[in-house]
């Protein structure tokens, strides 16, 4: 009996062995809930959707790439577009002309030449998604040298372009998208991918407003100008924009929609809260209409200032008893959007509309609002003879800003602190600009609605009278992040490092700054300019070693020069001057040209003492991120900006 339990036993045993491994093979009758059937395949005379590659994420992994047009996105990301292959039950092959979409953090590579964040389309042949703006890798391309005869002519998109065009066109993308395009129909293209990965998409809504509003100060364009703020306010209706960020968008620009100041004033409506002052003063001061209405046809425009707020908020408080109660209208107003895009003409029901509440309709309820802007404006105006008096003083600032730059050029305005300081009528006797002087010349030039460049207040750094300023107009903004000013730093020690003459350096070096710091679009115009100043480096690097010496500790300069030592490693030819440029820092730094050996352990505690507490541990230098190695470097150099 017992040889019997047992052989049952056993055969239970096998029997269950058996169907686990036909289970495993796939070979199960697909009837039972644990059966495995194959994957199902498409119907007969469907296509099977297949999903983009992810784009590819750094020069290095372009140089070893391969583009598999079929293969899916990695694990755990989002598609970045879709398409569709060849019908596989048909013995056919996965198309090789995938749309994809590339990034912010992503490049594409064309020949040699790689893209650093297009934000746009590409395929590696002709686009089975018809798609204008679609940058196809497979088609020739010219770069422009020097010398080289521009087209004067346009093209409907990057397909139609010459190769000539098309390496125009590439080099600007490459550049950031920071100097003014040379043909209207560059933005007009790179738009329209914009128009399609939000409209068809429906993805990175928030990353094609912020990309399109960088866009505006490069427009010379009205029409396309236009263009982009219909586009801008469209989307920023379609997200609700939150209002910081609305009010940040609102004060780049001194004419809004008024569709965006209906978004900024909706959610005061009704909710018996007076409207904040800085919504009122961005009302006033970007409203045609209501600028008409309060003070008539000639009424001034007015640039957005944080001073010119704190002086409104006083008047706006005192003439609306505290701030403007408004009640929601009665009435709403449609905002919808038509794309540019040729190819998405039946796309439109996907751009809008939206109803949105008409404040606009009955001004009466602004009454007390342009009571309050009217008696604004008059705080403006000085007195006649108090003008006067301060016109005789006053350095000819205007003139001097048109003497440097010739009628029909582009070129900045470039001149230096001797110049600026006779025109300020300043004592030269010295050799060098002390601190006080220089922080005279910055003021006169912000009243004047410029900024100076470089940055002239790095503690212990000596300015010469013969040292080169370049004159920014103040719209891109005054106030400087610190992550700005470390990187202009760094690039300009750069430039003395490697002997920079030209941009096929100078470029690289500005670009790769972008892996360890966060800079905006008006940063990277800024650290661009530079290139009017460091080219050729006009200081050897011992001149920045000096005031560096003074501030930092040996730690903190050996961690500065491994910073630069891996910064310079994918410059170009580094492997060829890898011991110079090493070797450059080090006698800048005053560091041996070797890293400390690590030192030993320490010796055991004496007996009865207690064990010293073990510290916490700490990435290793391999495994930080470009980001948090740039973080390190910014607490590093704080002390060189700390007197701002």
């Amino acid at each position: 009996m017992f040889y019997l339990v047992l052989g049952l036993v056993v055969a239970v045993a096998v029997g269950a062995l058996l169907k686990q491994k036909q289970k495993s093979a796939g070979t199960g009758s697909g009837t039972g809930p644990d059966a495995t059937a194959p994957a199902a395949g498409p119907e007969a005379g469907q296509a099977e959707p297949v999903l983009a590659a992810k784009p590819i994420s750094s020069p290095i992994a372009v140089a070893t790439a391969t583009y598999s047009t079929a293969a899916p996105a990695a694990e755990g990301s989002q598609p970045y577009a879709f398409s569709s292959s060849e019908d596989k039950s048909k013995g056919g092959k996965a198309s090789a002309t995938l749309l994809r979409w590339c990034s912010r953090s992503h490049a594409i590579q064309v020949g040699d030449f790689v893209v650093q964040s297009p934000v746009t389309y590409w395929s590696n042949g002709p686009s089975s998604t018809e798609e204008p703006s679609c940058i196809d890798i497979a088609l020739p391309v010219e770069f422009p040298e020097e010398g080289t005869n521009l087209p004067a002519e346009g093209a409907v998109s990057y397909k139609a372009m010459s190769p000539l065009q098309r390496g125009m066109y590439l080099t600007w993308l490459a550049g950031g998208r920071i100097q003014p395009p040379y043909h209207i129909c560059y933005p007009t293209i790179w738009l329209y991918g914009l128009e399609r990965r939000a409209i068809v998409d429906r993805l990175d809504l928030g990353l094609c407003i912020s990309e399109a509003f960088c866009m505006l100060p490069l427009i010379r364009w009205e029409g396309m100008r236009d263009t982009f703020i219909r586009f801008i306010t469209w989307m920023a209706v379609k997200i609700w924009l939150p209002e910081e960020e609305l009010l940040a968008l609102c004060r780049r620009l001194l004419t809004v929609p008024e569709e965006l100041l209906g978004m900024l004033l909706g959610s005061y409506a009704n909710s018996a809260l007076p409207l904040p002052s800085a919504v009122a003063f961005t009302l006033m001061r970007t409203s045609a209409r209501l600028r008409e209405a309060a003070l008539g046809p000639d009424a001034p425009q007015i640039a957005h200032s944080d001073t010119l707020l704190q002086q409104f908020t006083t008047v706006y408080r005192t003439v609306c008893s505290g701030g403007l109660i408004l009640e929601k209208p009665k009435n709403n107003l449609t905002i919808a959007y038509s794309p540019t895009n040729p190819t998405l003409a039946g796309a439109q029901k996907d751009a809008g509309p939206v109803e949105l509440p008409n404040f606009f309709e009955d001004l009466k309820v602004f009454q007390r609002l342009f009571t309050a802007w009217k008696d604004f404006v008059a705080t403006l105006t000085p007195r006649q003879e108090t003008a006067a008096e301060a016109l005789e003083e006053r350095p000819d600032f205007e003139a001097f800003i048109a003497g440097l730059r010739p009628e029909g050029s582009d070129d900045p305005l470039l001149s230096d602190l001797a110049a600026l300081g006779d025109l300020m009528k300043l004592d030269r006797s010295e050799e060098k600009v002390h601190g006080r002087i220089r922080k005279d010349m910055v003021d006169m030039a912000q009243v004047e609605g410029y900024q100076i460049l470089p940055d002239l207040g790095i503690s212990g750094r000596d300015y010469r009278w013969e040292d080169k300023v370049l004159f920014l107009p103040l719209e891109l903004g005054t106030a400087l992040s610190p992550e700005y000013y470390t990187a202009a730093f760094l690039l300009e020690f750069l430039c003395s490092l490697t002997g920079a003459r030209g941009q096929r350096v100078f470029q690289p070096l500005r670009q790769r700054l972008n892996d360890y710091f966060t800079l905006s679009t008006e940063d990277q115009v800024r650290l661009e300019a530079q290139r009017w100043l460091h080219l050729p480096a006009p200081y050897p690097p011992e001149f920045y070693g000096e005031f560096i010496q003074v501030w930092l500790q040996d730690e903190d300069r050996g961690i500065l020069r491994d910073f630069l030592i891996d910064f310079l490693s994918l410059f170009p030819d580094a492997q060829a001057r890898a011991d110079t440029l090493r070797t450059a820092i080090c006698a800048a730094l005053s560091l041996p040209d070797t890293p400390p050996a690590p030192q030993g352990e320490e010796a055991p505690p004496a007996e009865g003492e207690p064990a010293p507490e073990a510290p916490p541990a700490e990435k290793k230098e391999e495994q930080l991120t470009p980001h948090e190695r740039g973080d390190i470097i910014l607490k590093i150099l704080e002390p060189l900006f700390r007197r701002r």
